[in-house]
């Protein structure tokens, strides 16, 4: 058996996929562009004052540290999901998943690194104007669009369609997760809602592929 014998871009299952769910595939397209475009460009002062207040809603060490916990754990809860799910768990639809976790978060990883490159744009605690200091840690990469964010709405665009019964345990993790970015000062709210839309494509992205994969 060879490892690169049948390896390829096998480019006709990414365009049928894309294609398959052109409409999420678009909104998320443009509602990422809209982000940037509205609260970035048009209105910069309505991101700032947004962050601003999300900001000043808490300067307790004991809240702080929560909402902390709560952004990191919707940041990796993918890792012990892949695991869990393919170690412990037998029948083929529980190991699909986790391939399907694990590819769907390297195609979000990816993704948010090359589009922080593109727009290459500041943290509010970058912004010497808005009194910002960074809680938790010290990002030093761009701030557009939000990983953390990007990662807990890949998970829960997976669960959403895999595991219904968790659908709302997920979605309220992943939108807390980009709340508690805000307010950690790390993240403006155009950089949470690109990570939110950009989490549903490659969520649905990667679920299109799969399904297209097994039928194969």
């Amino acid at each position: 058996m060879s490892l690169l014998g049948k390896s390829g871009l096998d480019t006709t299952s990414w365009a049928k996929s894309l294609w398959s769910s052109s409409r999420i595939a678009l909104t998320c397209v443009i509602g990422i562009i809209l982000a940037w475009l509205v609260l970035r460009v048009v209105a910069p002062s309505a991101d700032g004052n947004i962050v601003t207040a999300l900001y000043n809603t808490t300067s307790s060490n004991i809240s702080l540290l929560i909402i902390y916990g709560i952004a990191t754990v919707g940041d990796l809860i993918w890792a012990p999901l892949v695991f869990w799910l393919y170690v412990f768990r037998k029948d083929r639809n529980e190991w699909t998943s986790s391939l399907i976790f694990a590819v769907a978060i390297v195609t979000a990883m990816a993704l948010t690194d090359g589009l922080k490159a593109a727009f290459n744009l500041p943290r509010p605690f970058q912004v010497p104007s808005l009194g910002i200091v960074a809680r938790g840690e010290v990002p030093t990469n761009p701030a557009f669009p939000s990983g953390h964010t990007t990662n807990a709405f890949t998970v829960a665009t997976v669960i959403w369609s895999r595991y219904p019964v968790w659908r709302i345990p997920f979605t309220l993790l992943a939108v807390a997760t980009g709340v508690s970015m805000i307010i950690l000062g790390l993240h403006f709210p155009s950089d949470v809602i690109g990570g939110a839309f950009l989490g549903v494509f490659c969520g649905t992205f990667v679920l299109g592929l799969a399904k297209l994969r097994s039928s194969k």
